[in-house]
Parts: structure tokens; sequence; C-alpha cells
């Protein structure tokens, strides 16, 4: 594993890729086969990347259920030309694109006005060590180190404003900000997320931001 990107590197968010599965696909409950595949690819695209150039990844349809918050049916990925193109040529997102479940995918060049609204998507690390799965992988990683587990952390219940994503044995808490697009870098980690300190406000309009105008 010697020699892969951790922690966070630069988007250059100067392009954008759409992934949709087809309606079909979304009838027959598989859409979040999609998601993970997705999910999936970005990550090996940013652990085997260049630093300075990372895909982020935003949930524009991101939206509240009845009790959970719920990721939608689509990923916009925000990179560079040279790295959106080179995740359409790995083999998760090549499956889905043979097996026909996905729309027509091209990479669109950005367009930004400094001002615009944008969002950013932020895991919550926080959230995630209250979690039974975080404690639970807390124990296993001290007993591999031989080290002390520390102080016991109070379960709380699940945060219902923020998107619980299973990634491999992790699950991620994501939270959707709002906010205006800024000449800031776009700093995200492995996972194509930012974190709670510095959010990277990508080139994107969420349909929360929508909904907010239409009700303005």
């Amino acid at each position: 594993m010697s020699g892969l990107n951790e922690g966070t590197g630069r988007c250059q968010g100067t392009a954008r890729l759409m992934i949709k599965p087809v309606r079909a696909v979304i009838e027959l409950g598989a859409a979040e086969d999609v998601l993970t595949t997705a999910l999936r690819a970005v990550h090996h695209a940013n652990r085997h990347g260049v630093m300075d150039d990372f895909i982020a990844v935003a949930l524009p349809s991101m939206r509240m259920g009845r009790d959970a918050m719920l990721p939608g049916h689509e990923l916009e990925l925000i990179g560079s030309g040279k790295s959106l193109t080179a995740l359409l040529g790995l083999d998760g997102i090549m499956s889905l694109q043979r097996r026909g479940m996905l729309e027509t995918t091209q990479v669109d060049e950005v367009f930004v006005e400094l001002g615009m609204v944008g969002a950013a998507y932020i895991r919550d690390r926080a959230c995630e060590r209250h979690t039974s799965g975080w404690v639970r992988r807390s124990h296993a990683r001290a007993q591999r180190r031989g080290k002390p587990v520390g102080k016991p952390v109070r379960l709380r219940d699940n945060d219902t404003k923020t998107l619980m994503l299973s990634h491999g044995n992790a699950v991620l808490h994501i939270r959707e900000q709002i906010g205006a697009f800024t000449n800031a870098a776009l700093m995200v980690n492995t996972y194509g997320f930012s974190g709670m300190s510095v959010p990277a406000i990508l080139p994107v309009f969420p349909e929360s931001a929508r909904d907010a105008e239409d009700a303005a």
C-alpha cells in the first residue's frame, strides 16, 4: 500500500462529469450500485493519481427523505479534463458503461463566476466518531497496535442532516453546505469530499439551492 496518496489534494475544478444511471436502473432499484461503483472509482483515481489533480464529488440531488438524508440518483464529479477522462477508463466505470447502466458520459468544461452559488460536500468526522462502527474499528486498531483504546466514546443517534455513504468497511457522513464560489483552492480528500475546517465550494448548483430560490 506504500506510495498511495493520503490526506487532501487540490482539485483543479476546470471540468465536470455527470454520472447518472438510466431510468431502467433507477426503476429496478440499482441506482445505489452505480453510486457505489463511481465513488470507489473516484477513491482509486485519487489514491493513485497526482496530489495536485484530485477529483471532487458533488451530490446535487441529495435531499431529505422521510427519516434520513438520501443521496439522489446522480454524481457530479469536478476535476480536470485529464483526471476525469482517466476516470472514464477505469474498470468500474467502463463496466457500468458496457452494461448500459449509465446515461451518456461526457467531460465538459466548467464555466464559473466569482460569487455564484455553489456547494461543498463535507465529510463530518466528528459525527462519525460517535457511531458504533467507529468504536468497533478503533478497538480493532488499538488491539493490532498493542495500545490502549483511550477514553470511552458515548454513542449518539445518527444525525439525520448528514448522508451516510458506505465505502468498503467505512461509513462516511456527508454534509452539504451551500456557499458562494471563490478563487480559493479546492482541497478534497481521497474520497473526493472536503473537510469541516475548509469547505471546498464546488461550481455546482444543487437542488437544495434551486428550492431555496423558488421559495424566495
